[in-house]
């Protein structure tokens, strides 16, 4: 059902959807959806975790062969610029997602399933950052400052892919982030 909803959210707008229309993407009633959630915020907050989950599992399953912790954080780095700048819902759902915490201050509790979902991603990162310091890969130093190396990388990501979208013919994001990640 959240799954559903969070292609309609991104297609048609958070405001603009109805939990009918998702009942019916979703090929179910209208009551059943309130049996599971009790709002749009609700069903659009437990989509992207679901729909997070899925990629999670198949990066998991992507990187479990690879042993250069480098190679793994550039790949990992890759894969979600390219689920960013790729998926048009990408954009769309955090946007949307962005506008309801903004407008709504009750919105905290879900506020807190979307910093668990960066959470599980930031540890990962950062869980690759300390395996290449064991490992002797990367300097002793980024043990102590890998939460705020994982923090920033965030930010940075979100940057280049923002100015990817805005101008895709100006911006090669991949270039970009090699250069200034992995350069």
């Amino acid at each position: 059902i959240a799954l559903a909803a969070l292609d309609l959210f991104a297609e048609k707008g958070f405001e603009t959807t109805s939990i009918s229309s998702v009942a019916e993407a979703a090929g179910i009633g209208k009551g059943t959806v309130y049996e599971y959630f009790t709002s749009k915020e609700e069903l659009i907050f437990c989509g992207l975790l679901a729909w997070c989950d899925e990629m999670e599992q198949g990066m998991e399953e992507l990187f479990c062969t690879i042993k250069n912790p480098e190679e793994l954080m550039r790949k990992y780095v890759h894969a979600m610029m390219e689920a960013y700048v790729y998926d048009p819902r990408t954009v769309k759902i955090m946007l949307s997602i962005f506008q309801i915490m903004l407008k709504n201050d009750e919105m905290v509790p879900q506020n807190q399933l979307f910093r668990k979902m960066f959470d599980a991603i930031r540890k990962s990162l950062v869980d690759i950052l300390l395996e290449g310091v064991s490992n002797g890969y990367f300097k002793p130093e980024i043990a102590k400052d890998a939460e705020t190396i994982v923090i920033n990388l965030f930010a940075y990501l979100d940057g280049i892919g923002f100015h990817y979208l805005m101008n895709t013919e100006g911006v090669d994001w991949k270039k970009q982030v090699d250069d200034d990640c992995f350069g």
